[in-house]
């Protein structure tokens, strides 16, 4: 391979089923070894960056781009939650992976678990150009004064209706999911995805308590209001796609989820789905991308961080996926129109509402009463009516 220039080749892998570099040239044996290593060095031939991350990552935009300009392989295994990414990395995974996608306070925990390297600020000069709650420096990617994961798009997890089917002053408050409504006329219209951990600190922001830690009275109240929203409901969804068919097919017509999961509806034409933002707020979520402990090559993973954050890079991280998220950087946003920016934001007003929307929700934190809150969750499905 040395003196040429390689097939630039993408590999996307799932979960945890893959060798590291170290690990596959010590897995070859003794024959070939020298050969593989240099297929796998940054000496004389393509430099191979292994990515941990969420969907959205791994568009041709992006990827072809960064391969053909670094001379370099991109390989993106998805992740499907936080709680694995952590798992994988502390399980020997700092040796698999260059760079890691996270959600908000996730960055924290693995900086506090060793599996992940602070971030140097000044390296990101797009950071000017970031919407300003995202700036540096941002609370959820900081640990110990230090900047731990870089900003690369956001949303909300707050109320979705079908405007066609339910009046604007009917959806104000979380409250509608546990009355049904002025006249309990979304009895049954109404749905939720079974994610406890989203769902319950917004019911604790509605009854006056904090979103992220409670008390023992404070939870059995949160218990008994979700018995009454399960009585409510049509169905629990294990996943997104069902919840967009019960919404199309007029099976619902409310359900307290976000922009994330809806937003394939919305740039698909549906106008009448809308992420509303409640009198109570919601939850703001913000990915990231983070330095894995010990990057093989530490410039070129930079590199990667500094192209998805390019206008061009985050016009693709925003739009191409199925599930579509507003971009962080304001130099992207004259490259979306106006449709699609509404798309995005759930509002005519496009990307001038990003403000107002993030001012207006509380960004998630991980919470140590996780468990609670799951336990509390079942508990209350298997008292409902359901």
């Amino acid at each position: 391979m040395t003196g040429e220039k390689p097939d630039t080749k993408r590999t996307v892998e799932h979960g945890n089923k893959r060798f590291s570099r170290r690990r596959f040239v010590q897995a070859s044996g003794a024959v070939g070894t020298a050969a593989l290593a240099g297929c796998f060095s940054s000496g004389g031939g393509a430099t191979e960056l292994n990515v941990l991350t969420w969907e959205g990552y791994g568009t041709d935009t992006i990827i072809d781009k960064f391969e053909e300009e670094n001379d370099a392989t991109v390989s993106i295994s998805l992740v499907s939650s936080d709680s694995e990414a952590l798992n994988n990395l502390q399980s020997g995974g700092t040796e698999d992976y260059d760079l890691l996608t996270v959600n908000n306070t996730w960055a924290q925990r693995h900086a506090e678990a060793g599996t992940i390297e602070p971030l140097n600020p000044d390296d990101f000069s797009a950071m000017g150009n970031f919407l300003p709650q995202f700036q540096w420096p941002f609370s959820s990617f900081e640990y110990e004064d230090e900047m731990y994961a870089l900003p690369t798009r956001w949303g909300w997890d707050t109320l979705t209706v079908n405007t066609d089917e339910v009046e604007a002053d009917h959806y104000q408050s979380y409250d509608v999911l546990w009355t049904g409504g002025p006249d309990g006329e979304y009895s049954g219209k109404m749905g939720v995805m079974d994610w406890p951990t989203w769902n319950i600190p917004k019911i604790a922001m509605t009854l006056g308590y904090d979103p992220f830690e409670q008390s023992d009275e404070e939870l059995a109240d949160i218990e008994d209001h979700l018995v009454q929203m399960f009585n409510q409901f049509e169905a629990i969804y294990s996943g997104t796609s069902a919840i967009r068919q019960a919404f199309n097919q007029n099976d619902i017509v409310m359900s307290p989820v976000g922009n994330f999961t809806m937003s394939e509806l919305r740039a698909g034409g549906a106008d009448w789905v809308s992420v509303v933002l409640p009198e109570e707020g919601g939850m703001q979520w913000t990915e990231g991308m983070c330095m894995v402990k010990n990057p093989s090559d530490r410039e070129l993973a930079k590199e990667f961080m500094k192209t998805v954050i390019t206008p061009e890079g985050q016009k693709s991280v925003s739009w191409e996926p199925a599930a579509k998220s507003p971009p962080v950087n304001t130099e992207s946003f004259d490259m979306f129109s106006a449709e699609e920016q509404s798309a995005l934001m759930f509002s005519e007003d496009g990307f001038d509402a990003a403000e107002e929307i993030a001012a207006q929700t509380t960004p998630y934190e991980f919470s140590e009463m996780t468990e609670d809150w799951t336990n509390m969750w079942e508990r209350a499905k298997s008292e409902s009516d359901m």
